[in-house]
């Protein structure tokens, strides 16, 4: 099954379109929360900065009003001035600024048509009965504004209210400005996150994506091999997890195979046991027959016959002993075992070995190196084994050249090991040295069945016979045999 390549699924597109959608969120957030706190500071300087105009100006009005009531002054132009003054103030940016008695009627206004007009609109009262500072938002010919307004009074007696119209405009440009800003701001903020985001993304999804590339290779029956990680996060984690599980797979693949091929060889040597239990029987027969039909001859024939005969019979001999060792193999699953003492098997096994290297002028050079142990196994196949791997290693060397023959424990093993310094085993046929009918040695000098039987026998024990060669450095057989938990260490 391919992997999914859809952009829109991906975990990294995913994660790029929450952390992108969480910026916006945050930004938004953070922006509304800036701009309400802008517009609260704004709004209330606009008022503190009116009612200070608005408490300045009410106490030379008042006194204006006063003065003008005790006629210490004639009516004139001294409110119209106040008015002016209110009007040219920059920072609030008025609109209107009007001075008006107890009745509404404008007293001073910044338009001099309104003068003498009376007033009697809802703001108005509001602002004649007001006893603080009064501030509400109005619209003057579409503009949005503030009036703002203060009573005209000194010790309970009431002259009238100051009223200023202020513009608000000024204080929404501002806010559009910020809003700008903040507009601005979160956009280049989302933008370097998705940026970010994306790097970061394709950091997290990189990892996965190979890892799951390799799991699909092990789907398709393959088992890669991932490079060595050095992420601590939970994706090294995940892939250090997977190393192990395709480290398990493969021993677990070595083994089955090892197993097939094992499970297919003995079923091999089964069939050949079949075969040669009854063949065996029939090859025999004629043997002794011939061997019967050459004996008269020789008899008859005398000398001048002699010289074939000896030929024949000693092919029959070969016939005879490859027979014998097929026997061998087909019987070598059914193994008696006794209890043996371990130091005087060892010396029997040695002396059996020296005596069938007599006549081959080879030292063999044997060594105990186990503690005195009783062992369970079938003593003739065992000597059949190490008598089999002597005569092989004496082979290998040539004469004066040296044999060891060692016995030691080691993990729950008695081991029995035959070590030749010969010319080793090249590697190309390591692998077949087991193989029934395979042999090294020149034509007419081996069958290739001792070891095969050998390991047979091993088998048999519930053991196993191993091997390790270099080439130019000799080569060494281990017969191991399954013991005991050891008491004491070899």
């Amino acid at each position: 099954m391919p992997l999914i390549r859809s952009p829109f699924v991906s975990l990294r597109t995913r994660f790029m379109v929450l952390a992108v959608l969480m910026t916006l969120a945050s930004s938004a957030v953070w922006g509304a929360w800036t701009w309400t706190r802008e517009k609260d500071f704004l709004h209330q300087r606009l008022s503190r900065e009116g009612e200070a105009l608005m408490s300045t100006m009410a106490i030379p009005l008042v006194n204006a009003l006063l003065y003008e009531e005790m006629g210490i002054i004639a009516e004139g132009g001294l409110l119209d001035n106040f008015i002016a003054n209110i009007m040219a103030n920059e920072q609030l940016h008025p609109l209107y600024a009007v001075v008006l008695d107890r009745e509404g009627r404008v007293l001073a206004h910044n338009h001099f048509s309104e003068y003498g007009r009376v007033y009697d609109d809802p703001l108005t009262r509001s602002a004649l009965a007001t006893d603080g500072f009064l501030e509400r938002q109005i619209t003057v010919d579409k503009i949005r504004a503030c009036d703002l307004a203060v009573p005209l009074a000194i010790a309970g007696k009431r002259w009238g209210c100051l009223r200023v119209g202020v513009s608000m405009e000024p204080l929404h440009r501002e806010l559009q400005a910020l809003a700008a800003q903040i507009f601005g701001f979160s956009a280049i903020f989302s933008l370097g996150a998705l940026i970010i985001f994306y790097f970061v993304g394709e950091g997290l999804a990189r990892p996965l994506t190979a890892l799951a590339e390799q799991m699909e290779k092990v789907q398709s029956g393959a088992l890669p091999c991932l490079p060595g990680q050095a992420r601590r996060d939970e994706i090294g984690l995940l892939q250090r997890s997977f190393c192990r599980m395709l480290d398990r797979l493969r021993q677990t693949e070595i083994e089955r195979e090892a197993s097939v091929s094992r499970m297919l060889e003995n079923e091999r040597l089964a069939t050949v046991g079949k075969i040669v239990s009854g063949v065996a029987h029939e090859v025999n027969n004629p043997l002794a027959g011939i061997q019967g039909a050459l004996y008269h001859i020789e008899q008859k024939g005398g000398a001048e016959t002699k010289r074939y005969t000896d030929i024949a019979q000693l092919g029959l001999e070969r016939i005879g002993r490859i027979v014998g060792q097929l026997l061998d193999l087909s019987r070598a699953g059914a193994a008696a075992l006794e209890n043996v003492d371990s130091r005087a098997f060892f010396e029997d096994l040695a002396a059996f070995a020296r005596m069938a290297l007599k006549s081959r002028r080879v030292h063999l050079e044997a060594k105990d190196l186990c503690s005195r142990r009783v062992l369970s196994l079938d003593r003739d196949k065992v000597h059949q084994v190490i008598l089999n791997l002597v005569l092989n290693a004496a082979d290998a060397v040539g004469e004066g050249k040296k044999i060891e023959l060692q016995a030691y424990a080691f993990e729950g093993w008695y081991c029995l090991q035959v070590r030749d310094e010969g010319p080793g085993i090249p590697v190309a046929l390591q692998e077949r040295v087991f193989d029934p009918f395979f042999t090294t040695k020149e034509p007419g000098k081996g069958s290739g069945m001792g070891l095969a039987i050998s390991r047979s026998i091993a088998e048999s024990h519930g053991g196993r016979l191993e091997m390790q060669s270099e080439e130019g450095a000799g080569t060494a057989f281990t017969l191991k045999l399954p013991l005991e938990p050891l008491k004491e260490d070899c």
